[in-house]
């Protein structure tokens, strides 16, 4: 896991708004902002290992974020 998983703090200190193509994605983590951050944090780690911080306001993260929640929210 992340060494900040922990902190009562926010993961993401920089967020990028770059597309990357979702294929590249081994995983997508929401968390929503909360007594450790006040602002909702979108954590992508690529298929390579990297751990990405993305911008929860590009209009690239929103529709993956859609996706990802009408997925779950359909139990697929």
């Amino acid at each position: 896991g992340s060494p900040l998983a922990g902190e009562l703090r926010c993961r993401c200190v920089r967020a990028v708004s770059e597309v990357i193509p979702p294929r590249r994605l081994a995983r997508v983590e929401l968390v929503a902002e909360g007594p450790h951050c006040a602002v909702p944090e979108v954590i992508a780690t690529t298929k390579q290992g990297q751990t990405v911080c993305l911008s929860p306001s590009a209009p690239w993260v929103k529709l993956l974020v859609t996706r990802i929640l009408n997925r779950y929210r359909w139990g697929r």
